[in-house]
């Protein structure tokens, strides 16, 4: 499969993780018990996959700070996530903001991984970020 299903199906997976966390926050749930129980499913989940992969587990020393930039990361969209539903009046209004990662990842790829911007990239940049103050209102 080419990155474009996966992407599709990436972001409908978002979709319904920012739907059931927003049925859990606004359920009164607490956050930290939402954060936990999650991320031990996912876990448990990633484990199973690597279980039955055949992979193992073998991770070079040089790759552990990255490893940690990426839990903060992960840890750090959850947990400000989960505090931006619990006060919207639509969890689509946390989403359309969160999406400005897009913005920040193309942007900066083109500084770490020599990425090129064309002029339809940038056009695309603007528009997001169009569409997120609009959101945003």
């Amino acid at each position: 499969m080419t990155w474009v299903p996966l992407s599709l199906l990436a972001g409908l997976s978002l979709a319904v993780h920012a739907l059931a966390m927003t049925k859990l926050t606004k359920g009164g749930f607490d956050l930290g018990r939402i954060n936990l129980n999650v991320f031990f499913l996912v876990f448990v989940f990633i484990a199973l996959q690597q279980i039955v992969s055949g992979n193992g587990y073998k991770l070079p020393a040089s790759q552990l700070r990255y490893i940690f930039i990426a839990a903060v990361g992960a840890y750090s969209i959850i947990y400000f996530s989960l505090l931006a539903i619990a006060s919207a009046p639509n969890p689509g209004y946390v989403s359309g903001l969160t999406s400005l990662s897009a913005v920040v990842v193309a942007i900066a790829s083109v500084f770490l991984f020599d990425a090129h911007l064309s002029v339809s990239k940038f056009v695309g940049i603007v528009l997001s970020l169009i569409g997120v103050y609009l959101i945003g209102r």
